[in-house]
């Protein structure tokens, strides 16, 4: 699905939960690989969750991490020992725009699928991207679990869910998560491996002695 590669292209555990904890909300951790930037060297991202709160690992060089509530989102830059938060809209009507050019709809297929020992639902995806040549994909949609698009997305979700239609919409912003997305026939990202655990709040937090960076620092040049 072409407008989840706003989401991978930068960017795994054995579960134990059950499907009754999958459905009220998973908590610990799911590792993925991503196809989008290296087909024959995939990347990996790591997601840990803990209630309304997801970090993200392995989304760039330097060991970063960005940690989201779904209102802000906190940038954690080890090379600095410093992080930077702002607001989850902060940056995003750039990719907002660019999801509004397509255009589609997804529908569920009626197949199920168990990855990474979570199970999920298949949702195909068929429409237009902006240079009008006709997409399509799949993606497995699990019930509060998976990549969390609507609490990792911020301010942009609301264009990228309405993308699939309405009950693709629905599903999505009531917490469902993306477990495998396909786009024309290939794997772009699948999970790989889960665990349900509980994770300590230092996780969701910025390291101690990382000093907090003013937004108009992220564009300064890197000095080695």
């Amino acid at each position: 699905m072409q407008r989840a590669r706003l989401f991978f292209g930068a960017a795994c555990l054995l579960v134990t939960a059950t499907p009754q904890l999958f459905a009220q909300g998973f908590n610990g951790v799911i590792q993925f690989v991503s196809y989008e930037n290296h087909p024959e060297h995939p990347d990996t991202m790591t997601q840990m969750t803990k209630g309304n709160k997801i970090r993200m690992e392995g989304m760039g060089r330097g060991g970063g991490a960005m940690i989201m509530d779904g209102t802000s989102r906190i940038v954690i830059i080890p090379e600095r020992k410093q992080y930077v938060e702002m607001p989850m809209s902060f940056g995003g009507k750039d990719a907002a725009n660019e999801m509004s050019k397509h255009h589609g709809v997804a529908v569920k297929t009626g197949k199920t699928e168990t990855i990474a020992g979570i199970p999920c639902e298949d949702w195909h995806y068929k429409g237009t991207n902006d240079d009008g040549k006709t997409e399509e994909g799949d993606v497995c949609v699990a019930q509060g679990a998976g990549l969390m698009l609507n609490r990792i997305a911020g301010g942009i979700t609301q264009h990228m869910f309405d993308e699939g239609g309405q009950a693709f919409s629905d599903a999505m912003k009531n917490g469902g998560g993306l477990m495998k997305a396909t786009n024309n026939g290939k794997v772009s990202f699948v999970a790989v491996k889960a665990q349900a655990t509980s994770l300590p709040d230092a996780m969701f937090a910025p390291p101690a002695g990382y000093t907090k960076m003013d937004m108009s620092q992220m564009a300064m040049p890197h000095k080695p």
